[in-house]
């Protein structure tokens, strides 16, 4: 016999996707405050889940509050093994959140917000590269929130360690990594480190020999991450993202913002003398 709560759960999954399909705010702001029914043991599941999607549906409005109070039922009542990919989707919703604010101090606090769960997340304990996702996200926070000198700290605790050619080509493996990695990328432009893109430049690499050639350092930049965009659609998505908002964040990331609007134009001279003026 199907719960209370299973029976609630399908209505409301129900009632969701045809929003959705209608696209009508006042349909998804209808599902907000919903009453649910009380869940037994065996719904815990179903709960999580319907935890997550409430959540996902505060973000469209911009409740931050309510976000925040239903990821975290969704990490009480969750497996342990589960709690990492809630994590990745607590950050994926403040992520979104921030590429629709406007407002600059919304827009920060969206950036704190996703340096306090990167944080909280990083105290579990986690795979190599799950964990250099959190990290890669932190840091970025780190650069656009303006903390330059603990951001310089942090990448230096970061394990730069070459990543496997079989784990680049096998498409099933460290999906939230390379989801990430780019923003390990704009958290060393920002604060103008030669030695940091470098790193992050050879831990991704297909070709070892370009990194150690004498080309400049906007070449075996464009190569790599064009390279590893073409391999990985996960970092071909957050590059085009951040592409799009460069000129709407430029007053986090002045440095990012000068770099894409040089390769825009081409500006070849620029992009040199760009890293040739780093302090390593």
């Amino acid at each position: 016999m199907m719960s209370d709560f299973k029976e609630f759960y399908n209505r409301f999954s129900a009632q969701l996707i045809e929003a959705r399909k209608q696209n009508n705010p006042s349909d998804f702001r209808s599902l907000l405050y919903v009453v649910e029914p009380d869940w037994d043991t065996e719904d815990q599941p179903i709960f999580v889940e319907y935890s997550i999607t409430k959540a996902g549906l505060f973000a469209l409005f911009g409740e931050s509050l309510d976000i925040d109070d239903w990821m975290l039922k969704a990490l009480s009542f969750s497996k342990e093994n589960e709690r990492t990919e809630v994590y990745f989707k607590w950050i994926n919703l403040y992520w979104k959140l921030a590429q629709a604010i406007s407002d600059q101090a919304k827009l920060q606090a969206a950036f704190s917000s996703l340096y306090n769960i990167s944080s909280q997340a990083l105290e579990m304990k986690l795979g190599k590269y799950d964990e250099f996702a959190f990290q890669s996200v932190r840091v970025f926070t780190l650069a656009a929130l303006g903390k330059h000198e603990v951001l310089e700290e942090e990448l230096s605790k970061l394990k730069w360690e070459p990543i496997p050619p079989k784990l680049l080509q096998d498409k099933e493996k460290l999906n939230y990594f390379y989801l990430h990695f780019y923003k390990v990328l704009i958290a060393a432009l920002e604060i103008r480190s030669e030695l940091y893109v470098s790193k992050a430049l050879f831990m991704i690499t297909i070709d070892d020999s370009l990194i150690l050639s004498k080309a400049p350092l906007s070449r075996i930049f464009n190569t790599v991450v064009m390279d590893i965009a073409d391999m990985r659609p996960e970092f071909a998505a957050d590059f085009n993202t951040f592409y799009q908002l460069r000129k709407k964040w430029a007053g986090f990331l002045p440095n990012f913002s000068l770099f894409t609007m040089m390769i825009e134009e081409e500006n070849l001279k620029g992009l040199d003398y760009f890293f040739k003026g780093f302090e390593a």
